[in-house]
């Protein structure tokens, strides 16, 4: 044995020390893998109906005494993913993975999120923003049906020029409008207050009669001109809500939030009040914010939610008309989407889908 290991030549300094360092550049590979990062991703969600889930009534309609129709229109309404949150961004392996998926938006975290926002925060917002979603479809989707809901009309905040400024205050409930020399007026409903401003002239002293503290206070003020060339504005924020008693809804969805799902929660409540299928038997997907006007707006992550609406086999997709930007590129075959920007809109939409003529609809190409 001596004579062989008598001519095996020694190790070269050189090799040893590159053998180290890839060793130690594999380790430190490895350790990056399982370390977290400082960005999240986003990928497609589940498209859930509205309709029923788990054999359960996903939309049902409350303190309402007339009468709900049957349908056979399969409604989805479309999620986004997001994997990673202020407090927890993913781990290095995730982050590859999603750089290499063309499903997989790979983000910085403070990119999406601001540098003091918290995942509490996050929550506590976004469980907010679906609350707010689902009494603005509530007041949309009756309204469309032509029903329209008492409300409580509170003051949330002010234009920068407004004369309500340092007269009126948040959380201030509205009572009643009234002029010199006119009756007063005490809107049920955001419709009746939109209504008697469009009567009235930009620079109108009005006296604003609100509930604050349990007691009605009086306050006088200008008003705006508004920017549709007739009538005023008062110059601040309303915030509807149903009032206590009247015909409302409630939503049965757990792990989801935010905004967007209103325009398709508003579109589920008017189908429970009409007859007929709203689109017959067609599978029809969406999103977008309501007001309670029916005005239909944007929302973010609408590239995922279209390839969400096509695995769970939608057909249509009704889209923001404001999103069409970030739809055109990001199309999914099979999938017709919609251009939409009110509920007049989406309702006329699916009724030509129902009667098989869909050639001519609106879309964002």
């Amino acid at each position: 044995m001596s004579r062989f290991l008598d001519h095996v030549a020694p190790t070269p300094p050189r090799v040893l020390l590159g053998g180290v360092v890839a060793v130690a550049f594999g380790a430190l590979l490895l350790w990056q893998t399982f370390m977290p990062t400082t960005y999240l991703y986003q990928s497609p969600g589940p498209a859930l109906s509205v309709v029923e889930l788990n054999g359960e009534p996903v939309v049902e309609l409350t303190n309402f005494d007339g009468e709900t129709y049957p349908s056979e229109t399969s409604l989805l309404m479309t999620t986004v993913s997001t994997f990673g949150n202020p407090d927890e961004s993913v781990i290095g392996a995730a982050a590859v993975q999603a750089l290499l998926d063309n499903d997989k938006n790979l983000l910085p975290v403070r990119a999406v999120y601001g540098p003091d926002v918290t995942n509490d925060e996050v929550r506590t917002s976004s469980a907010a923003m679906m609350e707010a979603s689902q009494i603005d479809a509530v007041l949309a989707g009756y309204g469309q049906a032509g029903i329209e809901i008492p409300v409580t009309l509170t003051v949330a905040g002010f234009a920068e020029d407004s004369y309500a400024i340092g007269r009126l205050e948040p959380g201030d409930e509205l009572v009643a409008l009234s002029r010199s020399g006119a009756d007063r007026s005490e809107p049920a409903t955001f419709r009746e207050l939109r209504d008697y401003l469009a009567e009235i002239e930009p620079g109108t002293e009005l006296t604003v009669t609100v509930m604050r503290g349990g007691q009605e206070r009086e306050t006088t003020f200008a008003t705006l001109p508004s920017p549709e060339g007739e009538g005023s504005l008062l110059g601040i924020t309303v915030m509807s809500r149903p009032a206590p008693g009247a015909p409302g809804a409630n939503v049965s969805l757990e792990n989801v939030g935010g905004p967007s799902a209103g325009h398709i929660f508003a579109l589920r409540i008017y189908d429970l009040l009409t007859e007929d299928s709203i689109g017959g038997d067609a599978v029809v997907a969406g999103t977008g914010t309501v007001a309670a006007d029916g005005t239909v707006g944007p929302i973010g992550g609408i590239e995922h939610k279209l390839v969400g609406a096509r695995r769970a086999g939608a057909e249509y997709f009704l889209a923001p008309v404001s999103n069409c930007t970030d739809v055109v590129g990001n199309g999914v075959a099979g999938l017709q989407v919609i251009a939409v920007g009110s509920l007049d809109d989406s309702v006329a939409a699916l009724e030509s889908i129902k009667d098989g003529e869909t050639d001519g609809l609106p879309s964002c190409d």
